[in-house]
């Protein structure tokens, strides 16, 4: 660095300060600096280990710091010593601010740059990984192949792939993950730290390594090497910290209590504190996370689309959607139309080489199920699913699209929820009526075909506690022994109906509708919108609700703890029990697979026996694709199709 030193002495040179080098060699060097003996000091410091202790403690502590002859004072003492036993990451950052304040307003240094490290390694060198701390060359996993690989240029292409979605997107923030349509499109935009690819298997995304220690009560994350967000920021843990607590603290409810197992997190949701606890950050590549109380499958929970990654100091993502929504994910955003149209386009940088193989996604939101056929069938549509369950079935006839059909069952369940705390069926007896006298099953066999399977519970196929058999709903005490009180004067009641049963499934809400009536119920819908529905979960101001559960993650606990929770719940406000509560808790922290299938057994007895719900059924998920579409698959994981995988023939 000879030509910034000479720089740096004619500046001086100019303000009428002449240096003299008191050292010829390293020897010297070393001698004059440990002494103190001269007026300045013009060097680096390479860390020992990575934290700020090293460039604060190890430095200028009167007691031992290295270049104390230089500079120490009591009230930068003080500032190290407090941070060295400061647990809290927060407070220690503040700690730190402080001490690099006072070395600046007091003149102590001048500081000049920050090294960047470099390899080059031949062409036939593989696994190179370059660290910031010693040994920085991870020789062990370094190796040669035979004959040096020449650069083979990527050939991308693979068209832009046009996607209709029934239902409407207004938010494009992974903290604001409520609804389906988000869980689809936000992992193509904002990864998460582990991922369900192949549904039900979640594996490490981001992480390259979870690994559980103290029983449950502690995971320890390793991120993996060589991730980088749209902007070319470097994925650290301090961008984990940062994402999870703003989650915490601005997220919607439904995704803040994915969470709050992490020690600390009910007192950053409540405002009562301004970090998280139990995020311990042990490197820019690892951090440690602890929880109130073991937890087995916590990694599946960081899953959720919800808990996606975004920069350090990220602020309100969409106030420029180029600029604002930076993830690491395989696709940008181009454009997005909140409620009608998101435009992605390929992430050239993305992580996994060779993804995603096409040059981008459009989604276009709000489509009607009849629009989705006649553009499908005329090229303008790539794919195509939320029909309605006769153009479906006539579809998978259709030989053009017969190969090109994937089904899968999926992690959703159809209800009726019943508010149990007021209006028409705060009775039990009355909602046994009903719900014993509707033939659900029946109605889907006749409206729904194949792309449904009558639902015995709300936990779906493949889950613990998975209801197999129709069971007979024991009645409640003082219900007379064989008696179904039905009303002889019709009643009114209110309902919140998801808009997709308004539409893809409008045969069978017709048909739902009828059965009621013939209970002695008419169904008045107040709703329109989606937002409305969403607003009404949290009031729960109606007398029954018709939709839906979606998994946050591939366990029995989003259903009971996402559906039925008093607090948690999304539909907690209308049915909640404390029997059930206290279930669903027990079931969080329970390690042992056979006790946790038990007590989502009892969960499900205690939904019949109350009548809180009539479980309707379980969605098939599917697919159409254009024959030009080649690498479509379908799972029950967020997203339903792997995006990038997708590509059309030329």
């Amino acid at each position: 660095h000879k030509a910034l030193t000479a720089a740096l002495f004619a500046t001086w040179s100019e303000l009428g300060v002449e240096v003299v080098s008191a050292a010829s060699d390293m020897k010297a060097y070393l001698e004059a600096y440990a002494g103190g003996n001269t007026d300045i000091m013009i060097g680096r410091w390479m860390a020992d280990y990575e934290d700020p202790d090293d460039f604060t403690y190890a430095l200028f502590h009167s007691a031992g710091g290295h270049m104390r002859a230089f500079f120490s004072s009591p009230e930068t003492d003080r500032l190290a010593e407090d941070a060295r036993m400061e647990s809290r990451p927060a407070v220690r950052e503040s700690l730190y601010r402080r001490f690099e304040s006072l070395l600046l307003e007091n003149g102590v240094l001048i500081p000049l740059f920050h090294e960047v490290d470099y390899r080059i390694a031949a062409a036939g060198v593989r696994g190179l990984a370059l660290r910031s701390s010693p040994p920085f060359i991870n020789y062990p996993e370094l190796g040669k192949s035979e004959a040096p690989a020449g650069h083979a240029a990527h050939e991308w292409g693979g068209g832009v792939i046009h996607v209709p979605v029934g239902g409407v997107l207004n938010d494009f923030d992974p903290a604001s993950t409520a609804i389906h349509e988000q869980a689809e499109t936000m992992p193509l935009v904002f990864e998460t730290l582990t991922r369900d690819p192949e549904g039900g298997r979640v594996v490490p995304w981001l992480a390259s390594e979870v690994v559980p220690e103290d029983g449950g009560a502690r995971f320890r994350f390793r991120l993996r090497r060589g991730v980088r967000f749209h902007d070319g920021r470097a994925l650290s843990a301090r961008d984990v910290r940062y994402s999870f607590e703003r989650l915490l603290q601005k997220g919607t409810t439904g995704s803040r209590f994915l969470l709050a197992p992490i020690r600390g997190a009910q007192r950053l949701i409540e405002g009562q504190a301004s970090d998280l606890e139990g995020f311990h950050i042990v490197s820019p590549s690892e951090f440690v996370i602890e929880l109130e109380q073991p937890l087995s499958f916590f990694p599946v929970l960081v899953s959720w689309p919800g808990a996606g990654i975004v920069p350090e100091g990220t602020g309100v993502i969409g106030e420029s959607w180029r600029k604002g929504s930076i993830g690491t994910g395989a696709y940008r955003v181009a454009s997005f139309e909140p409620g009608r149209r998101l435009e992605l386009e390929r992430n050239p940088a993305y992580w996994r080489e060779g993804y995603p193989k096409n040059e981008g996604v459009v989604f276009r939101f709000g489509v009607p199920p009849e629009e989705i056929r006649s553009e499908f069938m005329a090229g303008r549509f790539s794919l195509a699913s939320d029909l309605l369950p006769t153009d479906a079935e006539a579809l998978r006839q259709d030989p053009r699209f017969r190969a090109t059909y994937r089904e899968c069952p999926s992690l959703v369940t159809y209800f009726v929820v019943f508010n149990t705390h007021k209006g028409a069926f705060k009775d039990a007896r009355a909602r046994l009526a009903v719900a014993q006298g509707i033939d659900a099953a029946g109605i889907v066999r006749r409206t729904l075909g194949r792309h449904a399977i009558p639902a015995n519970g709300l936990i779906p196929p493949g889950l613990l506690g998975y209801v197999s058999k129709p069971r007979t709903r024991p009645q409640t005490s003082g219900q007379a022994s064989g008696a179904h009180t039905v009303s002889r004067e019709t009643i009114e009641v209110t309902a919140m109906v998801n808009p997709i049963m308004l539409g893809e499934f409008g045969a069978f809400t017709k048909e739902l509708t009828q059965a009621f009536r013939e209970m002695g119920y008419a169904i008045r819908v107040v709703n329109k919108t989606m937002a409305e529905f969403v607003e009404a979960q949290k009031n729960a101001t109606t007398d029954i609700m018709i939709g839906r559960w979606i998994a946050d993650y591939p366990d029995a606990d989003t259903f009971t703890q996402g559906v039925l929770h008093s607090r948690e719940g999304v539909y907690g406000r209308y049915c909640w029990m404390p029997e059930i509560d206290a279930l669903t808790e027990r079931g969080r922290t329970e390690i042992d697979p056979k006790t946790r299938e038990s007590i989502y057994r009892e969960v499900e007895e205690i939904i019949a026996k109350e009548a809180l719900m009539i479980p309707l059924f379980h969605e098939q998920v599917y697919r159409f694709a254009r024959p030009e579409v080649e690498g479509l698959a379908v799972g029950f994981g967020q997203p339903i199709v792997q995006y990038e995988n997708l590509t059309i023939r030329g």
